[in-house]
């Protein structure tokens, strides 16, 4: 076939006529991307229309550095004028899978400091399978269960709704909205704890601790972070409430306040292994013998799902969290211990003689 008898063939003509379609398509779709897409504007809009049901004037709050990267982890904040509340955009860490739930979040704010949640919009997710569980009237727990000075835990006060990994991702990103606004406003008190040894699996910025002069003992109450924890089936914080003996670092007390297990068969399996008899095993350890308890090393690390180890017992996540907040009491108790007066050099305390 000749050049000639080609560009008349039916092959050629094809060829034009699909380039042709080709083109046409091409354009066709660009044109309509560019009038579908969503921009970051208009997606803005439409999450303050589902809050509102209205337009309103917000002004942007520049986020800055996070508080609690290992919870929850500020994306967007908004100063609304209308009612001087505070809209923030923000992600809970340790939902389903290691996924996370992000959440627009109004925070009501009165005198200089937060004194409510107003409402909750799911935004987005990541690998959490059963979201669709989560409904209005979980949601609407935000509001009716604020309290200053305590976080939301999907254990307390909050509907079941079947999805309980994803619950407490969404009480995570609503806690960070809170941190972030009383932030703001210079309401957020000094972590004692940060960075202190076995803190790896404890939130030391909502763990509480005093020393009780009657008793002679500091008193804890301990929340554990289940974000850390990998896999599926992840278990939730727990709030421990525990008792050290002020000068034998011995554990007197232990009670657990908030389960954070993810269903009563694995707080069972968890029962069985910590409170055998109906007393709690850690009652009168020591630091040293929480860590020989599991004697995997001085780090008391989870050593995994399905491990042959003491705490295995079809709860080990949870049973960890119990242990390790042993540890963290028993090892960071000098801490909140009172502060002794030294004599100066004259035999005389510091503050000198009252009969000077």
């Amino acid at each position: 076939m000749t050049v000639k008898q080609f560009f008349k063939s039916s092959t050629f003509k094809c060829l034009i006529t699909l380039l042709c379609v080709l083109l046409v398509s091409g354009v066709f779709l660009t044109i309509m991307n560019s009038l579908l897409k969503v921009t970051d504007e208009e997606r803005f809009a439409r999450a303050i229309n589902k809050i509102y049901g209205k337009n309103v004037t917000t002004e942007s709050i520049a986020v800055g550095e996070q508080i609690n990267e290992d919870n929850y982890h500020i994306d967007e904040a908004y100063l609304v004028k209308d009612d001087g509340n505070y809209l923030v955009k923000s992600t809970g860490k340790g939902g389903f899978d290691n996924g996370t739930v992000t959440c627009w979040v109004v925070v009501v704010v009165k005198g200089g400091a937060v004194s409510g949640i107003e409402k909750v919009v799911i935004d987005s997710n990541k690998n959490q399978s059963y979201i669709s569980k989560i409904n209005s009237a979980f949601l609407d727990g935000f509001k009716a269960n604020f309290t200053p000075d305590v976080p939301f835990n999907a254990n307390v006060g909050f509907v079941k709704t079947g999805a309980t990994m994803s619950g407490n991702a969404i009480c995570r990103s609503v806690n960070g909205a809170v941190d972030f606004v009383n932030a703001k406003f210079g309401n957020i008190k000094e972590d004692i704890f940060k960075d202190k040894n076995y803190t790896k699996y404890i939130d030391t910025a909502n763990t509480k601790g005093e020393y009780d002069e009657e008793t002679a003992t500091v008193k804890f109450e301990i929340t554990t972070s289940g974000a850390k924890y990998k896999g599926e089936n992840k278990a939730g914080a727990f709030t421990i409430r525990i008792a050290v003996d002020a000068l034998t670092g011995v554990i007197t007390d232990y009670e657990i306040l908030i389960d954070g297990s993810t269903s009563a068969t694995y707080s069972g399996y968890m029962l069985s292994t910590i409170k055998p008899d109906g007393n709690y095993i850690f009652v009168g350890m020591d630091l040293e013998a929480v860590i020989n308890f599991l004697n995997n090393g001085i780090e008391l690390e989870y050593p995994g799902d399905g491990k042959d180890t003491p705490i295995s017992s079809g709860a080990s996540q949870s049973v960890h969290q119990c242990l390790y907040a042993a540890a963290f009491a028993t090892e960071n108790y000098k801490i909140l211990l009172p502060a002794v007066e030294e004599p100066d050099g004259d035999g005389e305390t510091e503050g000198g003689s009252e009969n000077e």
